[in-house]
């Protein structure tokens, strides 16, 4: 039993170190607590805006970003408009955006803006360490009849880690509500992620778009 628990011990400790940790998650929710979020019955979501500098990530992947981003919004159970076909319905193809806002109170109730403000790639060593680990020894003794047979300790040794690299991901996004005939801003949320891995970004993406409309359902069902 021993022998098992000190195996599983350091299949643990490897287990630890090898797979990503998530460093920090933080989300900042603000609302208009005067506001009637049950009034809601049609949304525009608004093409995703990204502050941040997304020229360097793949096509694929700010494809999925969008994916994410609109898939999402199936979750909140009303009434859901993209940008386009807001649009189309207002007949406002080339307006600019700000125009576009001003006349949505004419289709939707309230809309959806989300924004990428910081998507962000670093890293950090891990210096070198010494750690105490139990080693399995073996080693011939006799018996009280005289006969020899092969016995197992363990046995405490120092063992040295070299030092290694650990990339990481950092984004930060915003996703604002508001209402569509006066413009204020009913409901905002701001999510930051850490994750101790590379190009994690686009999953952490997905999972604060699937936070936020999950949340934001609730408010309006």
């Amino acid at each position: 039993m021993n022998s098992f628990k000190k195996i599983f011990g350091v299949l643990l400790l490897l287990t630890i170190l090898i797979l990503p940790q998530i460093v920090s998650a933080e989300k900042t929710d603000w609302r208009d607590d005067t506001y009637n979020f049950r009034r809601i019955k049609t949304v525009v979501v608004l093409n995703l805006h990204n502050d941040a500098d997304l020229s360097y990530v793949s096509r694929a992947v700010q494809m999925k970003v969008d994916s994410d981003y609109f898939n999402n919004s199936k979750k909140l159970k009303c009434t859901v408009l993209t940008e386009e076909q807001a649009r189309r319905m207002l007949g406002m193809m080339n307006a600019s955006r700000g125009e576009l806002k001003r006349n949505l109170a004419a289709v939707a109730d309230a809309w959806i803006e989300g924004n990428i403000k910081t998507w962000h790639d670093d890293f950090y060593i891990v210096p070198a360490r010494t750690v105490w680990e139990d080693r399995r020894r073996t080693r011939r003794v006799r018996d009280r009849w005289g006969d020899w047979y092969e016995e197992s300790y363990y046995e405490s040794v120092p063992v040295t880690y070299p030092p290694y690299r650990v990339d990481t991901s950092t984004i930060i996004s915003v996703f604002e509500v508001h209402d569509a005939a006066t413009g204020k801003l009913i409901f905002v949320r701001e999510d930051n992620r850490d994750r101790d891995d590379k190009d994690a970004q686009k999953d952490m993406f997905g999972r604060m778009c699937n936070s936020f409309y999950e949340d934001f359902a609730k408010r309006i069902k």
